[in-house]
């Protein structure tokens, strides 16, 4: 499994929990708000990401990913060191 797996895991798994969904359910390219996605949600993700990928992440950044492969791509910038700021 390579990193980038690893991470859209996490994300999924962190998404569906916060959601209270199955992980089976989120697919990687979907809207999040057509799953329901609202701001409490995400600042609860927001928290949990950062502790799980060891990662600080921007707050407005992470609001403008709509979906767990745009979250995967921030994080993925983040770790190589580039700012996660628009």
């Amino acid at each position: 499994m390579s990193e980038s797996d690893s991470i859209e895991e996490s994300v999924t798994e962190i998404i569906a929990d916060v959601l209270g969904a199955d992980p089976a359910d989120i697919p990687a390219d979907a809207a999040l708000a057509a799953l329901g996605w609202d701001s409490m949600n995400s600042m609860e993700a927001l928290v949990r990401l950062e502790k799980e990928c060891a990662v600080s992440l921007d707050l407005r950044s992470f609001h403008a990913a709509y979906t767990v492969t745009e979250m995967v791509a921030l994080i993925e910038k983040v770790r190589a060191g580039e700012s996660s700021r628009p």
